[in-house]
């Protein structure tokens, strides 16, 4: 078994400096991979000055004595589903998340599924801030736009009849099912 893995991670190895060191295309890809990094450090960088700053706001609100500034406020206490989080109480939903998931890779399997999954989701709970609302609509959008798709596909095809290029079908028809041609008038095949 070591030595397929062995072999199998030489080849992705390989395959990934071939990709980088390619003569024609390497030196831009590399070029790609660099801007990449160097934006996502300073999104880093940005995200932490505002949590830092978030933090400190919420120190200071906590010594006058408002207590709901540790949750969020008051309005993420009274609907906590709905996404709308601190910055700082994102980072630390990520961060728990993140630790809830690997505690969970060192238990048994059916506590370490549950563990796991509730660290992930509260993980992505902290890095969208995302209300489970958003979720729903989400998926609402994707199905007016898989419908808006097939109307375009129905058009397309209605246009190309006209034309009489590509396959003949009635619009609205299934696209998956093949319908016969219509026979050419004196072609005797």
């Amino acid at each position: 078994m070591d030595d397929a893995l062995c072999f199998f991670a030489g080849m992705g190895l390989g395959a990934g400096l071939m990709y980088v060191f390619d003569p024609q295309m390497g030196r831009r890809r590399r070029a790609l991979a660099r801007d990449k990094a160097v934006r996502l450090a300073h999104e880093a960088q940005d995200t932490a000055q505002v949590v830092r700053r978030d933090m400190a706001n919420r120190a200071r609100g906590l010594a006058s004595g408002d207590l709901s500034v540790l949750v969020g406020g008051k309005q993420a206490l009274k609907h906590p589903f709905r996404g709308g989080w601190s910055p700082s109480a994102r980072a630390l939903m990520v961060a728990g998340g993140a630790g809830l998931f690997l505690f969970g890779l060192t238990r048994d399997a059916p506590t370490s599924c549950f563990l796991g999954a509730a660290g992930l989701a509260l993980a992505a709970e902290g890095a969208t801030n995302a209300g489970v609302g958003d979720f729903a609509g989400a998926a609402r959008g994707v199905a007016d736009k898989t419908r808006w798709a097939g109307s375009v596909s129905d058009a397309a095809h209605s246009v190309a009849s006209r034309l009489g290029v590509g396959e003949q079908r009635e619009p609205g028809a299934n696209a998956g099912r093949r319908q016969e041609p219509a026979q050419v008038a004196g072609a005797g095949i």
